[in-house]
């Protein structure tokens, strides 16, 4: 026995083909602007000065945390930092999907959010902070992470038209960074995971 399926949209009843027929019209326009984004992006965008800026943001910090974080704590330090980045992503997939930014020179067409703030930036001087100074206050590494994120970092990427704020401001994120480096932190020194932080 097939059940039919009647859903009341403000009044109106659909039926479930009708619902099917919108959602696909949807994803097909939903698939061409993409097309049409993708095109502008390989115009526009890749291999710009600013692609490349993007790119040597992606890979220079991780470099550099690599030659010089102290070996003992790469796995606790891994951990929070792949947190941060699946956490950064995911947020900014969120407030890009709500319209409250927008990326310019993003690095891949395919990926929302702006890599190498979400994937290096932010996780690579989060576990900065966590492996420097460890004997300050949580709290207090967390301020300082969010001042610098909020109010240098994201400062900095407006100017550079990297990341162009419409429904956001930067006093928004300064409680999010807060949050998110404390978790991080957390994290790293669970001793949950056997942490080697003392």
């Amino acid at each position: 026995m097939l059940w039919k399926i009647k859903i009341t949209v403000v009044g109106v009843p659909m039926k479930t083909s009708d619902i099917n027929k919108d959602i696909l019209q949807i994803f097909a326009n939903y698939n061409q602007a993409h097309h049409s984004f993708v095109d502008k992006w390989q115009q526009l965008i890749l291999f710009s000065s600013r692609w490349w800026l993007g790119f040597i943001l992606s890979t220079f910090p991780w470099i550099l945390w690599w030659k010089f974080h102290n070996r003992k704590y790469t796995g606790d330090l891994l951990r929070a930092g792949f947190f941060m980045a699946i956490i950064t992503l995911s947020l900014d997939s969120i407030g890009l999907q709500f319209g409250l930014w927008i990326y310019p020179f993003n690095m891949f067409p395919f990926i929302t959010g702006y890599l190498p703030w979400d994937l290096t930036l932010l996780p690579v001087s989060m576990m900065l902070m966590i492996e420097i100074l460890p004997q300050w206050s949580p709290l207090l590494k967390g301020f300082i992470y969010a001042v610098l994120a909020s109010f240098v970092g994201e400062p900095i990427a407006i100017y550079l038209d990297l990341y162009k704020p419409i429904l956001w401001n930067s006093l928004y994120s300064f409680p999010i960074y807060i949050l998110l480096f404390l978790l991080s932190n957390k994290i790293a020194k669970s001793k949950k995971f056997n942490s080697r932080f003392s």
